[in-house]
């Protein structure tokens, strides 16, 4: 079988500046299932891809409907960055 893991402890969850209002406009059924996702990710920081082009290059980002989260890691820490429509072409 696999092998075991050791549970690790869950890293701090932080919003860039203008990033709380950005969350708080989408649709309801957006936030529930970005919640359920960064409670994942606060176990598993480095789960999600890395952005390899574009201005958020070198972040990690999630896709939730239409909606890309994307967000950097340290140790103690994950940062969401930015929250961007997917028909945005530059990011």
């Amino acid at each position: 079988m696999g092998r075991s893991q050791t549970p690790q402890r869950p890293v701090a969850i932080l919003f860039g500046d203008g990033v709380p209002e950005l969350f708080e406009e989408l649709p309801e059924k957006i936030k529930i299932e970005a919640g359920r996702k960064l409670a994942l990710l606060s176990f598993h920081p480095e789960m999600c891809e890395v952005r390899r082009r574009g201005a958020m290059r070198g972040r990690r980002y999630f896709l939730i409907s239409r909606y890309f989260f994307y967000y950097s890691v340290s140790s103690a820490e994950i940062r969401i960055e930015a929250i961007i429509p997917a028909g945005m072409r530059h990011a």
